[in-house]
């Protein structure tokens, strides 16, 4: 598998855990110096602690029934890459939540650790 396709199934096997509810695959892939935005959040949270204090509030607060990742694409520069891509969460109603975003993994220790993430929500397809 290519460090691009690792990528983005990490990033699928968090997705696929978030969608239930569980916020720990996030908090898991992250490295002690993660940054992280999102629209809910008044300034970056910087450094772990920040980001599972953040996150882990919303554990088992919530389920996503289904979900799309449209065009996911990773930018390698040596042991980082830079995925970006489309994440539409498919509610009950089928109603739907868009979002862009950009996570930035980096190899250490032999796997891939998300060092930065951003997610900004878009209006629904």
């Amino acid at each position: 598998m290519t460090p691009q396709e690792k990528i983005i199934a990490k990033e699928r096997a968090i997705l696929d855990r978030w969608i239930t509810g569980d916020t720990f695959g996030f908090i898991e892939a992250a490295a002690e110096e993660i940054t992280y935005f999102d629209p809910g959040l008044e300034k970056r949270c910087t450094g772990k602690k920040e980001f599972h204090d953040w996150i882990s509030a919303f554990n088992g607060s919530f389920s996503i029934p289904r979900y799309e990742l449209l065009d996911p694409q990773v930018q390698m520069h040596g042991d980082v890459g830079i995925l970006t891509h489309h994440f539409i969460g498919i509610m009950e109603d089928g109603s739907k939540e868009c979002w862009n975003t950009s996570e930035v993994y980096k190899l250490i220790d032999g796997d891939w650790k998300l060092i930065s993430s951003h997610w900004s929500q878009t209006k629904p397809r």
